[in-house]
């Protein structure tokens, strides 16, 4: 019997060590010694452990043990057993290995796959791309980061390729190798390949399987590429009908070396399945513990899923503390300290029985600089790109983003490949090492520099693209955009948050998230008094945009009236048009035309100084709407018409649908109902392919509204029907409104108390919103209050009226005949 380790065998029997290079002398003390570390190895063994054990009894100078140990270190080499100072030693070599007889490899022994039971689920597809590129190639690497589940889906790969190599399979798991000088040991050991003097590690290799038709699986290459790389270069050339697998977090970097790219399980579901890869996953890993899922855990399911982002290795961990916990205390767990994941698994590998040390043991194979642009690029939520990696990480970042890339900790992003981005668990990683260095202030300032000179370039840009295309350029930093925002108020950067209000407005406007955009425009006002006034009165401009697109007229025109005031200050004309739009719009829509006269005087002024725009398409139809107001038929529609086809040029599209819904109010007021609906239901196909919901369902409404007035309830029913499936429910301005249709259709339908019912409580939502009723709204309830006066006894009017007004938002959605 004997215990072979690297390149020595230790005889038990005869007490002798053997190396590469014969026999090796060693006291009989030593020996012992040696005995003591491979029977424990990867363990502390406490000096006084030693002394107990090699001279039980006796009292021994600690020198003596320093002379022993002298010997064998001097014998094995310097990498394998590490001092722990002040306490003891520990083996850390080539794990141990009991052998009877060496046997070399052939056809009759088959390889040593049977050791191995791969349980690789929801891996179907990946399994026969692989098996595909092993068929066709020498050298395969299965590349990802770690814990993504490569070993398994190479020992299912392998299990499945088995019958058709002659000679068998052979896994030889590097993991425990400490450095890449005991690769080609770990490969004999396992081949079974005896040790020759007269001949290098690497030949006796070679020799053994230049013969054989066979597939070599090198598992966990990651730690000693270098070395693994050597070894397989002569393979290709020497050993043409071995095929060779190796699984690994960076490529080997050989010529014909083919990638196959593994990814994380996928979170999304397919057409074929109501479940994703990482649920199904996620699924078996929790019922193997003995547990069956509820119904009503699926949620749970999905949740964890995309908080773990589809790691094979956190899926399974989180099922096993699921199996004890509940779904939902782990979940509640992760979102609170995701890096603390672990397991008791006692037979796996050290750095797969925690998340944190699967991803320590990555991090440590990294170079200095590479760790700190990993900490710094911890900062960013979600995607991003190679010049917010540059702001953010500085000097050297290509070289640190490459070398990152290369070694799977960072990936190429799956919906836009010109962008990066960290798996979530990594990411809570190396936020925690970023704040143990003591570095986050400075990244995260980085990253708000750079968001902000990112939405600042933004605003000069959207006069320059189509909508649609500049909304794609900018959403996937939206989420990068609100952790520079939150970050800059928490840390008290006043001049950075409200750069950062004013510089993203636009975004959050053509993004459909104006709400958001003005709850931030609305906290920087508040801290905008000891910034540069030119920045305070871009501030002032956004909240007023986003004030009118959020239906908040009075405070719109509160800040637009201050924002006119310092451009015509900093005599800045641009932005004065732009403010004078807005401010003359909004007071025109408000029916407040002594104050809007001025306003558009200097607009019809200013208008001649601009080039054709996005600017210049609003200012076109912001006066045409005035005139048209003022009863200037021909010449209002003319301003108007050309404000359309100028937006049309420009490309931009949610320009000229609001331009249109504002120009079919104005039609309306004038009552030209019929001319107004014309315009409604003309943009309705464009708003149906590529609007949002919410300009969807406003449309829809204002149909409805037109409709009626017509006298058409069966036409206004259907548009409230589709409309109320788009119009957020939020008992908001817009969710009052489509009740209020459905007010005057019931009033018109003959359900006299339940449109009473719904005025009272309509008219106490607007009673409560400073701006009130707008004048068309304003004109639909005297239409309203025109039908119940008419039909019903005013004391029973009265009496549902006020009931009305103490419905709930639910109650009102239910007579309306909304479902939920």
């Amino acid at each position: 019997m004997a215990l072979s380790f690297g390149d020595f065998v230790l005889d038990e029997r005869e007490r002798s060590l053997s190396g590469p290079q014969g026999a090796i002398d060693l006291s009989a003390r030593s020996i012992d010694m040696l005995f003591v570390f491979l029977d424990r190895p990867n363990v502390l063994v406490e000096k006084r452990e030693l002394f107990d054990l090699l001279w039980p009894g006796v009292v021994v100078e600690e020198n003596t043990l320093h002379v022993h140990m002298s010997a064998l270190r001097k014998a094995l080499g310097p990498n394998f057993v590490a001092t722990v100072h002040g306490r003891g030693y520990r083996y850390v070599g080539p794990l141990p290995t009991r052998i009877q007889e060496r046997v070399a490899p052939s056809a009759r022994s088959g390889g040593n796959l049977s050791l191995y039971r791969p349980e690789c689920i929801a891996r179907d597809a990946e399994t026969r791309g692989l098996i595909e590129l092993v068929n066709q190639y020498q050298l395969v690497t299965i590349l990802g980061p770690g814990g993504v589940g490569k070993t398994t889906l190479a020992l299912k790969a392998a299990e499945e390729l088995a019958g058709g190599f002659r000679d068998g399979v052979w896994v030889v798991d590097l993991a425990s190798m400490p450095d890449g000088s005991f690769v080609e040991s770990a490969i004999m050991q396992v081949l079974g390949i005896p040790v020759r003097t007269e001949t290098t590690p690497l030949l006796a290799i070679l020799d053994m399987l230049r013969p054989l038709a066979g597939l070599l699986v090198l598992d966990n290459c990651e730690h000693v590429a270098h070395a693994v790389a050597n070894v397989v270069r002569s393979l290709q050339s020497d050993a043409s009908m071995l095929r060779i697998v190796t699984t690994s977090q960076v490529p080997l970097g050989l010529s014909g070396e083919h990638i196959f790219r593994l990814a994380p399980f996928a979170v999304e579901t397919t057409s074929e399945s109501d479940r994703s890869a990482a649920e199904m996953f996620l699924i078996h890993c929790y019922e193997a513990q003995g547990e069956t899922l509820a119904a009503d855990e699926l949620p749970l399911v999905r949740q964890l899923c995309i908080r773990l982002d589809g790691v094979a290795l956190a899926l399974k961990m989180a099922a096993a503390r699921a199996a004890a916990l509940g779904l939902a205390e782990v979940d509640r767990q992760l979102a609170e300290r995701i890096g603390e994941l672990s397991t008791g698994w006692g037979d796996t590998p050290g750095r797969h029985r925690s998340l944190a040390a699967s991803l320590e043991w990555s991090y440590g194979l990294l170079a200095e600089g590479e760790q700190g642009a990993l900490r710094a690029l911890a900062v960013f939520q979600g995607s991003f790109s190679l010049d917010g990696a540059r702001a953010v990480v500085g000097e050297h970042a290509d070289d640190h983003l490459s070398e990152l890339v290369r070694r799977s900790l960072i990936t190429r992003d799956r919906e836009d490949r010109t962008r990066y981005r960290l798996l979530e668990t990594t990411r809570h990683f190396a936020l925690q090492e970023l704040a143990g260095q003591n570095e986050e202030l400075r990244a995260r300032s980085r990253l708000a520099d750079h968001v902000r000179s990112r939405f600042e370039e933004s605003l000069a840009r959207w006069e320059l693209i189509p909508d649609a295309v500049w909304v794609a350029a900018y959403r996937s930093d939206t989420d990068n955009l609100r952790s520079a925002l939150e970050w800059a108020r928490s840390s008290g950067d006043w001049v950075l948050f409200v750069g950062l209000a004013a510089a993203s407005y636009r975004y959050w406007i053509e993004a459909q998230l104006a709400g958001e955009g003005l709850r931030f425009a609305e906290a920087a006002v508040a801290f905008s008094g000891d910034v540069a006034p030119s920045l305070r009165g871009r501030l002032l401009l956004a909240l007023g945009e986003l004030a009118r697109i959020n239906s908040q007229d009075l405070r719109a025109i509160a800040a637009l009236t201050q924002a006119v005031e310092q451009f015509d200050a900093d005599a800045n004309d641009v932005l004065l048009a732009h403010a004078l739009v807005l401010l003359g719009t909004t007071l025109n829509f408000a029916g407040r035309r002594s104050e809007a006269a001025p306003v558009f005087a200097r607009l019809e002024t200013l208008s001649g100084t601009l080039a054709p725009s996005k600017l210049k398409a609003w200012t076109l139809v912001s006066i045409g709407l005035w005139l048209l107001s003022g009863g200037e038929e021909v010449a209002g529609m003319a301003k108007c018409q050309a404000g359309l086809a100028m937006h049309r040029s420009c490309g931009n599209e949610r320009g000229l649908f609001r331009s249109t819904m504002y120009l079919a109010e104005i039609v309306h007021r004038r009552q030209d109902h019929q001319g107004a609906l014309a315009l409604a239901e003309g943009i309705l196909p464009s708003l149906r392919e590529r609007g949002s919901s919410l300009e969807l369902g406003a449309q829809l409404s204002n149909l409805a509204c037109y409709s009626m007035a017509l006298g058409n309830s069966e036409a206004a029913r259907d548009a409230i029907t589709e409309a109320w499936k788009y119009l957020p429910r939020d008992h908001g301005s817009w969710h009052w409104c489509i009740i209020q249709n459905a007010t005057e259709l019931a009033a018109r339908d003959g359900r006299l108390s339940d449109a009473a019912l719904m005025l009272g409580f309509v008219d106490h939502c607007f009673e409560g919103w400073s701006d009130g009723r707008q004048p068309t709204e304003a004109a639909q309830r005297e239409r309203i209050e025109a039908i119940l006066s008419a039909q019903l006894e005013p004391e029973s009017y009265a009496a549902f009226w006020r009931r009305g007004r103490s419905l709930s938002l639910f109650e009102a959605d239910v007579l309306a005949g909304f479902e939920r």
